[in-house]
């Protein structure tokens, strides 16, 4: 059985043997024996406030210093006169806006600074200009495609820089775009294989729920995220043993977003559906513990997440003193204005 605050004590207890000790706090590392390097300092922020940490609180000042100076380590700055943009390096093959998203997160709950001015928002950071740059994202492979609107325009829609009409437009654009009949996007455009548009969708809706927006076909996504479920419970059709990958945290917001809106529909096909997932997660847990925890910190975030959704649909059956989140829902992990720095 999943008895989340164990979980929660062995991983703290396996994210303790990737601390560099003789390097800063929050120096987090892959596996033992590699060097520290940034996403991993970063998933480890995430994934101890995603199992419901109060970094502010529980850390001391100096440990979440420590922390924010290695997450700004790897910020891109002035080189030889000329302005950074802002991002960081070292992003584990990632865009470069997710890692922003990813960085924004860690220091707004560590109480940190990003060290400096962010530019990649430029590109889309007025209401004559986003329309043109939604126009341009790849549409058909937008599960990676949308890393690009979570950690830039989902991200920017918190700093200080950003506008109320600059929101309208965004939201008046998605509302105008979205296939009614299925509840994802783009309408008009054919998908390059079935996970793009659960992959890309999820990362987009959070934009609603943060800024008190209704999401306008929660129906049509509790249908479409059904149907994508395989018959061995899972969404990733890939040779993944692990059944914790980030689509099936995709499709556990996803249901827990629409359903929230309309709480009796097909109710019953989604408790059974998060039986026959909650079932392939508890045998894999139980049996390839740690084969999971051999994996990349950034995969134990999204096994955080899931963990995190089964206590929000079902708080009885996955009770802890804490209160878990998840990387979409979690208000916290999208504090721009905190931690942006303008100029």
């Amino acid at each position: 059985m999943l008895r989340l605050p164990e979980i929660r004590e062995q991983i703290m207890a396996w994210s303790d043997g990737l601390l560099d000790r003789d390097g800063l706090y929050g120096s987090y590392r892959m596996a033992k024996g590699r060097r520290p390097d940034l996403y991993s300092s970063l998933d480890m922020a995430l994934t101890r406030t995603v199992m419901g940490e109060d970094l502010l609180t529980s850390l001391s000042e100096r440990q979440r210093g420590e922390w924010v100076e290695h997450i700004n380590s790897y910020a891109r700055g002035n080189y030889h006169g000329w302005p950074g943009d802002g991002s960081y390096e070292d992003t584990f093959g990632h865009y470069p806006l997710h890692a922003n998203g990813m960085v924004i997160g860690a220091l707004g709950v560590l109480g940190g600074r990003q060290r400096w001015p962010c530019r990649l928002y430029e590109p889309f950071a007025t209401p004559e200009k986003v329309a043109a740059w939604l126009e341009g994202i790849d549409w058909a492979g937008q599960w990676r495609a949308s890393h690009l609107f979570w950690g830039g325009m989902h991200c920017f829609s918190f700093s200080r820089a950003c506008t109320p009409e600059w929101i309208d437009t965004v939201i008046g654009w998605l509302d105008a775009n979205l296939d009614s009949d299925t509840g994802w996007w783009r309408k008009g455009v054919a998908h390059s294989d079935r996970h793009q548009p659960l992959g890309g969708s999820v990362h987009i809706v959070p934009i609603y729920t943060h800024h008190g927006r209704t999401f306008p076909a929660p129906e049509r996504l509790i249908d479409s995220t059904l149907a994508l479920q395989l018959p061995n419970g899972r969404w990733l059709d890939m040779p993944d043993p692990n059944p914790t990958h980030y689509l099936e945290l995709d499709a556990l917001y996803a249901l827990k977003v629409a359903r929230d809106l309309v709480p009796n529909y097909r109710r019953d096909d989604i408790e059974r559906s998060l039986d026959r997932y909650i079932a392939v997660v508890d045998d894999y847990w139980a049996t390839q513990r740690d084969s999971l925890l051999a994996l990349h910190p950034h995969r134990i975030l999204s096994a955080a997440g899931i963990l995190g959704l089964f206590q929000q649909h079902r708080p009885e059956q996955f009770p802890d003193s804490r209160t878990w989140s998840d990387i979409f829902s979690d208000r916290s992990l999208y504090r721009t204005d905190r931690v942006e720095v303008l100029g």
